[in-house]
């Protein structure tokens, strides 16, 4: 019995449903990391195959992303909830507004998360930063971000909902908050 409020205990599948609702902050990172990576698998891979990759190419490209995805997935749920209560944008706002604020998460975060990968890249491979390689892959991301941003952010948010969590514009974070300390 459930000495606070004389219940039943839950046990087994309720308690599991029960705590599920209440998702952690570990959970959610959890999601929003494999959601990052299976979006950026097969939009990644497309991306690679229309820029001209070879399937060596394309798997060592989709490797370093999901490598890349795995470190910032989680951070970037976070940063699309925050982009989400600064703009004033919930689960009731339109969806032209929400379809922006996801393309101000992604552009605010995802492009320059790019640039980086960029300039390591071709330090790696030149021996030094080619700032111009750096500039043209941000330019073009930018450019093709009115595409990938919004998807992203629905894919990303139904990811969630499959697993029980609220989606970036209700906030599955704020509720949580004490699990990030």
């Amino acid at each position: 019995m459930d000495n606070q409020n004389n219940l039943p205990e839950r046990t087994g599948l309720e308690a599991r449903l029960v705590e599920s609702r209440q998702s952690s902050a570990r959970k959610i990172a959890a999601i929003d990391i494999v959601g990052n990576i299976t979006y950026g698998l097969v939009v990644g891979a497309m991306l690679d195959y229309s820029a001209g990759l070879n399937a060596a190419g394309i798997l060592a490209s989709r490797t370093y992303a999901t490598a890349m995805n795995s470190i910032v997935g989680g951070p970037y749920g976070w940063w699309r909830e925050k982009t989400f209560k600064v703009t004033n944008t919930d689960e009731k706002s339109g969806k032209v507004r929400k379809t922006l604020v996801d393309l101000l998460a992604f552009n605010s975060f995802q492009v320059p998360m790019y640039t980086t990968a960029i300039a390591v890249g071709s330090l790696i491979s030149e021996e030094s930063i080619d700032w111009e390689k750096v500039r043209d892959g941000a330019t073009n991301l930018a450019v093709i971000s009115p595409l990938i941003g919004p998807t992203m952010g629905w894919y990303l948010d139904g990811f969630r909902r499959v697993f029980g969590v609220k989606s970036a514009a209700e906030g599955a974070y704020k509720e949580n908050r004490s699990t990030l300390k």
